[in-house]
């Protein structure tokens, strides 16, 4: 919302212009499925970080891990089964255009956002590899003229403290523009350990965002942006269930594990190890586009190119099992002989794009090309039931693997759209790419420095990725009286998500994880046909879509006691395999009304039925045993998601004049997701029931909008549900829950000037 301009004053829904397409369009013309989140509607919904958004967004879904600092993002319940450095994701993430590659570094505090896309369905042509899902697009705030500022402080309960300062300097009119943003998270925690007597679910987060713009021409700006950002806490607690006490390694358990594991709680947990999650992510792109104008045959033109360097430190230590005996831990901060030698990823990019319209504006293009280079190192040690907790029999099985991958993308690709008549348009496009992936694995025994093998695999995969799309708007003087706009589409579209080869560095030995095990590109064939309606003199937007995914050679990750490895040991293993076919189909709602002056309306209803085709050869979570799982639902996946928010800007009476004049907005959302499944439905303690969210926020705007109040709270039924759930059934017998926070509030404090 403008500033100085109320909510209470806007009669009308608000038109909002997205680049789903590469291109600027308005929202409601932009045949794709595609949810777009201004700045206002971040701020007034409480998002600080990005899977905030996930109730804003129909069949959207945010998976942490036990970090708590990666997530895995599936959109109509495609993304990927495991988050571990060397396998893709299936939804891309990018920022002013940056693909963001890895897990880690993903899941970003929201700073400076001017407004995030969330593209449903796969968007293999313009995006590219690993939107087999979707993509999440974000574009930061540009420098501009103006000298401003903006500063905000948020406390709530559990002792935490947000704030955020963003800072406008134009350096020489017209010509050189900078803009700087920083914020911090800082609070202790909503559980706590027993055994160490420490808080857990922390978040001490500091993020930077500075941009310069620069205007040598008219007809040509160079936007240079970097960002630096760190987020270090002591982990996440976790809640200990027994599902099989019969389990191949409950031999080696200690006395008392099971019975002590069923005791631990939501918020309180009993983990020996000092857990520690540090990442740490900095990076600097630069967009220059050049308006070039008119063209012989290629007409109106203009040129983009997009440069980016980025590179992500993540750190880890964990506790496995949650209890106070020493089971399982995985590290990789380095400096012992347990905690391995750290992790570093390194991302280089450069695009090039070229927009055009020609034929007096009926024919409108897009092409481009795209490179891609990452590098990535990891070390990390798991320690598996070491002796000296009164079982005679402990494993006592220390490992240390290092992954080690070298990848390159490259892509050509195109789309057009042309006008067939005023209200009729036909898209096409298509997209080639050849992907590399490298993978070295290593693994020793750190106590005696022994190797137990290396092995190195190299292979490229290449896929041609198309869409077509009709769009038809009804000619307004066809129009029913209560309808301002309609327009209707049919798109399909292919988008794939790489292949590659098990690099996992938690547990196993070559020979089990590494090149010996690779895996094929997953691939989606989707259709879908949607309708966009305007209504009740633009007070009514009103989206629906209904879609049906073909989904073959899904990634499905497995875990595996393999028996005694190369080294002596017993193997766990996390392995990747493609399981053969699945069908996704679903529909979603999304509409926002203001049916009277100040009264704001938004809600979205999503519905995805996914289950497996195909799938003869699974693993049971519950002991190892081949099972099939035709039939079965896709993890991670609700059925039905819904939201509805509604807000009321009202002035308050008797201050009109003065500097206190302004507007109360009282605010209140509710959300629903259905039952998700986390691991197989043989383990009935990995299932999250249903549940229902509440949350409520009361602000009062004054000093000409520039100054704001806010009380706010989130989960206020403070309810209980999961965050992740830790598969170990088949080998350790138990599994881990961690929960997400239960019910916060606060108050906000913010001025610009």
């Amino acid at each position: 919302m403008a500033r100085g301009v109320s909510r209470y004053e806007a009669r009308a829904v608000e038109e909002i212009v997205v680049q789903a397409r590469r291109r600027e369009e308005l929202l409601e013309d932009t045949p794709i499925s595609v949810t777009a989140l201004s700045e206002t509607v971040l701020r007034e919904a409480g998002v600080t970080r990005l899977d905030d958004i996930q109730t804003l967004v129909p069949n959207v879904t945010f998976q942490r891990d036990n970090t708590g600092a990666q997530t895995n993002i599936r959109i109509r319940g495609v993304g990927t089964s495991t988050i571990e450095l060397a396998f893709d994701p299936g939804v891309g993430v990018y920022v002013d255009g940056v693909y963001l590659s890895r897990a880690q570094g993903t899941l970003i505090d929201v700073v400076d956002v001017q407004q995030i896309e969330v593209l449903r369905g796969p968007q293999g042509t313009l995006f590219g590899k690993n939107t087999v899902g979707g993509a999440i697009n974000i574009t930061t705030v540009k420098p501009h003229d103006e000298l401003e500022g903006f500063v905000l402080v948020r406390p709530g309960n559990f002792d935490r403290v947000d704030t955020r300062f963003t800072l406008n300097v134009p350096i020489v009119e017209d010509l050189l523009r900078t803009r700087f943003s920083f914020s911090s998270i800082n609070t202790p925690g909503y559980t706590f350990n027993t055994t160490r007597n420490e808080p857990l679910n922390g978040r001490n987060a500091l993020a930077f965002l500075g941009a310069l713009r620069f205007l040598p021409h008219e007809d040509v700006t160079l936007d240079l942006t970097g960002t630096w950002s760190r987020d270090h806490n002591q982990g996440i607690a976790q809640q200990c269930r027994v599902a099989n006490p019969n389990a191949p390694l409950s031999i080696f358990m200690p006395p008392g594990a099971y019975e002590e594991c069923e005791q631990t709680g939501p918020f309180e947990t009993a983990a020996n190890v000092a857990g520690i999650t540090d990442l740490e992510s900095y990076g600097t792109w630069m967009v220059a586009s050049w308006d070039v104008g008119d063209l012989p045959w290629l007409g109106d033109v203009s040129v983009k190119s997009l440069t980016s360097w980025r590179e992500q430190r993540p750190r880890t230590r964990f506790d496995v099992d949650g209890t106070r005996f020493q089971i399982v831990q995985v590290s990789d901060v380095g400096g012992s002989i347990l905690d391995g030698n750290g992790t570093q990823q390194r991302q280089i990019m450069q695009e090039g794009q070229l927009n055009g319209s020609t034929l007096e504006n009926r024919l409108n293009y897009v092409a481009g090309a795209f490179g891609f280079w990452e590098t990535a190192d990891q070390t990390q040690t798991t320690l598996v039931l070491p002796p000296g907790q009164g079982n005679p029999l402990a494993l006592d099985s220390l490992s240390e693997a290092r992954v080690t991958i070298d990848n390159w993308t490259w892509a050509l690709y195109g789309q057009a759209t042309y006008d067939l008549l005023d209200w009729l348009s036909l898209t096409a496009g298509i997209r080639y790419t050849q992907d590399k992936k490298g993978l070295t694995y290593s693994a020793i025994d750190p106590r005696t420095g022994a190797s137990n093998g290396n092995e190195a695999g190299d292979k490229v995969f290449q896929k041609w990725t198309p869409m077509a799309s009709i769009a038809a708007t009804v000619p307004d003087d066809l129009l029913p009286d209560l309808l301002d706009h309609a327009m209707g589409y049919f798109t399909y579209s292919e988008g794939f998500k790489g292949g590659g080869f098990n690099g996992v560095a938690t547990g196993g030995s070559p020979g089990v994880t590494g090149v010996a095990f690779d895996y094929d590109p997953e691939t989606l064939a989707s259709f879908e046909v949607g309708w966009k309606l305007i209504a009740l003199e633009e007070r009514l937007t009103f989206n629906t879509s209904l879609f049906l995914g073909k989904y073959d050679d899904i990634q499905v990750s497995q875990i595996r006691d393999t028996g005694i490895g190369p080294d002596g040991n017993r193997t766990i293993a996390r392995l990747t395999v493609n399981a053969a076919r699945g069908t996704t189909k679903g529909f979603e709602i999304e509409t926002q009304a203001r049916p009277i002056d100040g009264l704001l309306i938004t809600g979205n209803v999503g519905y995805v039925y996914a289950i497996y085709d195909s799938f003869p050869d699974a693993l049971s979570d519950l002991d190892g045993t081949e099972i099939g799982r035709s039939g079965d639902r896709f993890l991670f996946t609700p059925r039905l998601t819904t939201f509805l928010s509604a807000q009321y800007s009202l002035p308050l009476p008797g201050l009109a004049g003065s500097a206190m004049a302004g507007w109360l907005t009282p605010r209140l959302e509710w959300a629903y997701q259905s039952s998700v499944q986390w691991i197989g439905p043989e383990v009935p303690q990995g299932t999250q029931p249903g549940y229902n969210l509440l949350n409520a926020r009361l602000s009062y705007d004054f000093w000409d909008d520039r100054a704001q109040v806010a009380l706010w709270s989130k989960n206020l039924l403070n309810v209980e549900y999961f965050s992740y759930v830790t598969p170990t059934i088949s080998t350790l017998g138990l599994l881990t829950r961690a929960f997400a926070p239960p019910r916060t509030f606060g108050a906000e404090l913010s001025w610009s000037f």
